[in-house]
């Protein structure tokens, strides 16, 4: 019975730690997407110390990550100064989170010399810390100076540096999936 109840938690956990990233995306409905043509990212604030884009290649990775979905939309990069049509902003942050997990009563019937009877194994709740990571991007209309898209996406981050950025490469194409959206204009 025990080995019955590891096996199904190993299972849980195994499952957990494949999850894929979730992505919400939301967007300015009267926006025209297709007169935007050109991007660029914007400037770069210092963030909090010991925030994680204090990590230059952190940061160049990201808008590489973000490059590679931008063009394959359609979008080219360009220099801020040349006025792009949508600056693109991005944040990150990580917060660390708890969660539990049922290993509730399990029932049954089991053998019992001539006779059957039920039976119940323990039960209980299992807690665990992980580390949950967040990226905004936001693109911003030059011509109107307003947020016209926005995603976010989060999710459990664990293992590796490279499995952590394999996640966020995976969120960032999710989110860009249905870029451009469709609007209300004619």
């Amino acid at each position: 019975m025990r080995s019955r109840i590891m096996t199904i938690m190993i299972l849980a956990l195994l499952t957990w730690g494949c999850q894929k990233p979730t992505v919400r995306t939301d967007f300015d409905s009267v926006a025209d997407f297709t007169a935007f043509r050109t991007y660029a990212f914007a400037a770069f604030t210092d963030p909090d110390e010991g925030s994680v884009l204090n990590d230059s290649e952190i940061r160049r990775r990201l808008e590489s990550m973000l490059h590679e979905q931008l063009s394959m939309k359609g979008l080219t990069r360009v220099e801020a100064g040349v006025h792009p049509d949508l600056l693109v902003h991005y944040w990150v942050g990580m917060k660390k989170k708890h969660a539990g997990e049922s290993t509730a009563p399990t029932g049954g019937f089991y053998g019992w010399r001539s006779g059957y009877a039920q039976g119940v194994g323990d039960g209980g709740l299992r807690t665990y810390a992980y580390t949950e990571g967040t990226l905004i991007v936001d693109l911003v209309s030059r011509f109107r100076n307003e947020l016209v898209w926005r995603g976010i996406i989060f999710g459990p981050l664990t293992g590796s540096r490279e499995k952590k950025l394999q996640l966020t490469n995976e969120g960032i194409a999710m989110a860009f999936e249905n870029y451009p959206p469709r609007t209300n204009t004619p």
